[in-house]
């Protein structure tokens, strides 16, 4: 089945004034934004992206950047992108967030777009911590680079996307605008990326928000049906297990995704992680999780190598943590591995 990869063989030498820039070349942009680059302000072209991320090829790591890098590769002399711009490239990781952010423009078309977890501790902690803060430090990181990158007089076109927490960045982003910058805004991409807290999600802002929302995940999504969202557009795709989180893998025609159904375990996890945290004292849960997170005997900042199947050992060893918290983390890992590893 195709992928994104034959959208962009197929399609790059095809001028944007006979096939317009659509969801694929939003989730392009969402793909190069993994390039570990570091951070640097004003604007590039193509070509000088291209020469500026060779010097960071070696710092290659987790499943999304060798992909970044085989996407540039592809783009770098086609006709449709040569007249790309990135700016404002952005790449951090301490103690506090792992955040990642750069702005795409091409023609009349901006695109904002947000980078997924890395291999980075701090960015695991992160996406547990969804489930009892709003706005995580990350998230405020995302409000304010959009309200910072956005030209009010030239952005007429603009798009906001992201892969994974990249994805759940970009809702926030949105959700937070001022109505200035949300009037200009087309549409928002969540490229299964993880909810919201319920009082955001019943809130005007997520009504405003939802008209120009589109939720993309894979059948058997393990991270996208996390929290509280809705209208779903569930993608087939021929991987297994969670490699169906990578939009790499995802089955497309064309300028399309291929209709898929959500399976009944991702549906499952979905109900855990919005009716199940529901039951529970959301202070109990952050103390419960921060004392697991401020158990971990390296900086926030490092490298993680720990498994969900890692992560329930460890917390299962440790004491005085509440037996209702512990017993919905219990369900939750065992839900997600469950989907990870069930076969089609």
């Amino acid at each position: 089945m195709f992928t994104i990869k034959d959208y962009i063989k197929y399609y790059k030498n095809t001028d944007l004034s006979d096939v317009s820039w659509n969801v694929m070349d939003n989730l392009l942009c969402a793909i190069l934004v993994y390039l570990p680059l570091k951070t640097f302000k004003g604007e590039k072209n193509i070509h000088q992206l291209y020469i500026y991320a060779m010097d960071y090829k070696d710092k290659n790591d987790g499943v999304m950047e060798p992909k970044s890098y085989e996407f540039l590769d592809m783009i770098i002399h086609s006709n449709r992108y040569k007249d790309l711009k990135v700016s404002n490239f952005t790449n951090s990781v301490t103690d506090k967030s792992q955040f990642g952010a750069a702005t795409f423009r091409i023609k009349n078309e901006t695109v904002v777009t947000f980078k997924g977890t890395d291999t980075s501790l701090i960015g695991w902690i992160e996406n547990f911590r969804l489930a009892y803060e709003y706005p995580t430090y990350t998230q405020t990181q995302a409000i304010e680079y959009l309200k910072d990158n956005v030209r009010l007089l030239k952005d007429n076109n603009l798009y906001i996307t992201g892969h994974s927490k990249g994805g759940n960045l970009a809702m926030v982003s949105a959700f937070e605008a001022s109505d200035l910058i949300f009037n200009k805004i087309k549409k928002v991409y969540n490229f299964d990326g993880p909810g919201f807290k319920k009082e955001q999600f019943m809130s005007d802002k997520y009504k405003r928000l939802e008209k120009k929302l589109v939720n993309i995940v894979p059948t058997g999504s393990t991270v996208g049906i996390l929290l509280n969202n809705k209208k779903y557009k569930a993608i087939k795709t021929d991987a297994l297990a969670f490699n169906e989180h990578y939009p790499t893998n995802w089955n497309i025609f064309g300028e399309y995704f291929i209709k898929g159904t959500l399976s009944t375990v991702s549906a499952e996890l979905h109900e855990r992680t919005t009716l199940g945290i529901e039951r529970l004292d959301q202070e109990k849960v952050k103390v419960a999780l921060e004392t697991i997170f401020s158990s971990f005997e390296k900086q926030y900042s490092s490298k993680a190598s720990m498994s969900l199947i890692d992560l329930k050992n460890f917390y299962n060893n440790m004491k005085n943590i509440d037996p209702e918290i512990k017993k919905y983390i219990d369900t939750i890992i065992d839900s997600m591995v469950k989907v990870s590893y069930s076969k089609k």
